[in-house]
């Protein structure tokens, strides 16, 4: 019954009988002997045979080797070595870990490149944490949205962590369980994160008897040490700031600090550290080239009763704008004193204010820096909005304006490309975004895009945070959705927009998700709200349609837009899920739209304007769209479509025609103007349509009479 054996024992079998058989076969049988094997012999027919049964011990498997992690020539080699040289820690004992922060001193949402120390570190261009262990792993954390996209960009020198995943470990517990062992020490930059991240940090650490420590000058000093050519660090932008002119601003500066100082006696504060970059140019109506999409001006500013001072790099501000800050002689509390940009500590420390007013964290602007807060006295600290926050993001009659010129220049730059995309073949989604920005270069008074152009097409745009690259770069064809979200900073205000288009026959299913999205921004300008209704609590109104289909999206459904300022400006944000920030909107505000459909695998539908927020009778408010560009009619299902909707649609298209159709014919874009009449035909409504047909039957019911009767007339 030799099929009811074991292995083993039928593979002794065998070789016993191979062995009575006269053979000399030697046989290697695994077994959980721990014997060492014994030496072999050379058996004749008649000998016994000594069995030698021997265990092979399994072979671990191996971590694929990674010569990034042990490089040290490389920057993150570098950084470990840095880490325990006195030259660079500027003290006897070194470092353990390494915290890398993503952003600037004044924790810019989009930092400048020479201000992308995690980049350089890690080769990762997105927001994230790094942390660097001297003796050991490397690791970053990024948005979830974010994930994939790292994973696929980094060496393998780097561990990615989402760090929205509760389950996965925070910064301070992956620390931690790096076991360091000789000093306990952590550095970090303290100049960019802002104080209550700092102060969630140090705490974690010193949980596990680690010490967070600020070190400023390491990674910079490395960076401007280092060697390889296409890793130097970039030079700082050495473009001038210019003034921004009252037909814009609408405001003097003087005006704007009476009125901040106003705010700040009201709340029993003596001066203000103002950091944000965006506040330090609306308050000094000043631009400059210092972000990558936005024409801001690196700086900052001290606000007191006695004085306004200003910190900048040498060399930034030009005789003009010195001239209009009244920075020559200086001798009261209605001029500017400026100084050097490195200097921000030293003054702060030295301010004679008991009550300083610290920007708090706010929807989109992180507040003060860790190092800015550090460099006040705990006694004078005053944590507080910034006042400005509410003073920019109501525009006055200026920007409100230029504003709507900036958005009457888009829609002519947009409607160009879009005609011209029409009748082009054999793009690509890279090439699309390349061709966005390249139109809107031609319109006067052009800037800078507002954001970084994102063009997705087919199963690309289902994912809401999806980046092209020349990896994903996709061919664009016929057969599915084609998203593109970009945005211009003009001389009179900002800009964001999002269509989907089609070059081909969509389907039944992507014309239900195309006009469900398009439903959802015509539901915000229907809405008429008390002013009280917090921005938060508007979001249901603008994601029913979505939800009554059974679809919903992650990101926020809009928020504030500066005026020639960030494309993200505080207070307000359109989430429900917000819990914390409950502002309300108020007359002037612009507020972003951008509900969208993802179908994972198959096709996205986004769409993206901007509106106005205005005054209506009563203490009510309501919306008014000032982003004009056409939505793709054959996208449209006009079957799923109220009256009221059909009616707004018709409404919107008929301000296009008559606000962008002039100035297309002005600039002599006649193909454009076609193509942009042709997708603002308007829709008949449901109803004038039954009573057409009720009066076309009758009429023929009429008809059919009489030729009856004279039929009959005949016949008799």
């Amino acid at each position: 019954m030799m099929w009811r054996l074991g292995a083993v024992q039928f593979v002794v079998l065998t070789t016993l009988m191979s062995v009575c058989q006269g053979g000399r076969q030697q046989q290697l049988v695994k077994t959980t002997s721990t014997q060492p094997p014994a030496a072999p012999t050379l058996l004749g027919p008649q000998s016994p045979v000594p069995l030698t049964i021997i265990q092979e011990e399994p072979t671990p498997p191996q971590a694929p080797f990674c010569s990034d992690a042990t490089d040290t020539n490389i920057p993150l080699g570098r950084l470990r070595s840095a880490m325990r040289n006195s030259a660079y820690t500027q003290m006897n004992a070194g470092f353990d870990a390494f915290v890398i922060f993503y952003t600037d001193e004044h924790l810019s949402e989009e930092p400048l490149e020479p201000e992308r120390r995690l980049q350089y570190i890690s080769g990762w261009d997105g927001i994230g944490t790094g942390a660097v262990l001297a003796d050991g792993g490397a690791a970053i954390w990024v948005p979830s949205g974010d994930v994939q996209r790292a994973r696929a960009t980094l060496s393998c020198a780097w561990l990615v962590l989402d760090a929205d995943d509760p389950s996965q470990p925070t910064v301070p517990e992956w620390i931690s369980q790096g076991r360091l062992g000789r000093t306990g020490r952590v550095g970090g930059d303290a100049r960019l994160t802002a104080s209550s991240d700092w102060l969630a940090l140090t705490t974690a650490l010193q949980r596990d008897n680690l010490q967070l420590v600020h070190i400023p000058t390491l990674l910079d000093q490395l960076w401007n040490e280092e060697p390889e050519p296409e890793r130097r660090r970039p030079d700082f932008p050495k473009t001038v700031a210019t003034n921004y002119i009252m037909d814009f601003a609408g405001e003097s500066w003087r005006d704007k600090v009476t009125s901040l100082r106003s705010e700040l006696r009201a709340v029993g504060a003596e001066a203000m550290i103002v950091t944000a970059l965006d506040e330090v140019a609306w308050l000094l109506n000043v631009r400059g080239r210092d972000l990558p999409y936005a024409p801001l001006l690196k700086a900052f500013a001290i606000v007191s009763m006695r004085d306004v001072r200003v910190f900048v790099p040498p060399g930034k501000l030009s005789v003009h704008v010195r001239d209009a800050l009244a920075v020559y002689n200086c001798y009261s509390n209605n001029c500017t004193r400026v100084n050097d940009y490195i200097n921000i500590y030293s003054e702060i420390r030295r301010l004679a204010e008991t009550k300083i007013l610290i920007p708090a964290p706010g929807t989109f602007q992180r507040g003060a820096s860790a190092a800015i807060v550090q460099s006040i006295a705990p006694a004078k600290r005053m944590y507080q909005l910034s006042p400005i926050i509410y003073l920019k993001a109501q525009k006055n009659d200026a920007e409100i304006k230029g504003m709507k010129k900036a958005h009457l220049k888009d829609a002519v730059a947009m409607c160009t490309l879009l005609s011209y995309l029409e009748s082009k073949t054999g793009l690509s989604e890279m090439s699309v975004e390349l061709t966005v920005d390249i139109t809107r270069e031609t319109q006067a008074g052009y800037v800078g895009p507002s954001m970084k152009t994102r063009v997705a097409y087919g199963p690309n745009a289902a994912d809401p945070d999806y980046r092209a690259t020349t990896a994903t770069n996709m061919r664009i064809y016929k057969n599915a959705t084609l998203v593109i979200q970009s945005g211009g900073q003009f001389d009179e205000g900002t800009t964001m927009v999002t269509r989907t288009v089609h070059y081909g026959s969509p389907s039944r299913n992507e014309k239900r998700a195309y006009t469900t999205v398009m439903r959802s921004i015509s539901a915000l300008a229907a809405l008429r709200a008390p002013a009280t209704l917090p921005a938060a609590h508007a979001d249901p109104v603008m994601r029913a349609p979505l939800w009554a289909a059974k679809q919903d999206y992650p990101h926020p459904t809009g928020h504030g837009v500066g005026a020639a300022l960030a494309r993200k400006e505080d207070p307000v944000v359109i989430d429900y899920r917000q819990d914390t920030n409950l502002h309300p909107f108020r007359e002037g505000y612009f507020i972003t739209v951008e509900p969208g459909w993802y179908e994972s695998g198959k096709f996205g539908v986004r769409l993206g304007n901007i509106f106005e927020v205005i005054s209506k009778p009563n203490g009510y408010l309501g919306f008014r769209e000032t982003t004009l560009l056409p939505y793709e009619p054959k996208l449209i299902d006009k079957s799923i479509l109220t009256e009221y909707e059909i009616t707004w649609l018709n409404g919107y298209n008929e301000r296009i025609r008559k606000e962008v159709g002039p100035e297309l014919k002005a600039r002599g874009l006649t193909d454009v103007y076609y193509w942009m009449m042709n997708k603002t035909i308007p829709i008949e409504l449901p109803s004038k349509a039954k009573k057409y047909t009720s009066r076309a039957a009758e009429t023929i019911q009429m008809t059919s009479a009489i030729f009856i009767i004279a039929a009959i007339h005949a016949l008799l």
